[in-house]
């Protein structure tokens, strides 16, 4: 169960989609901007809850 703090699966995968947009004309090849992303994805969840908190805008 999500807590209202937590995005749904459907906002995570427009989130991802939409950042996979921005890496994909930067970076020139849509498997380098899934990684980068997945990357970022990773460090996110990395970060502990106060640290994603001080963050204003993730998206």
């Amino acid at each position: 169960m999500t807590t209202p703090s937590e995005p749904s699966l459907s906002a995570i995968m427009s989130e991802r989609r939409h950042l996979t947009n921005l890496a994909y004309p930067l970076l020139g090849s849509l498997a380098e901007a899934e990684d980068a992303v997945q990357e970022t994805y990773a460090r996110w969840y990395a970060l502990s809850r106060e640290q994603q908190d001080a963050v204003e805008s993730p998206g």
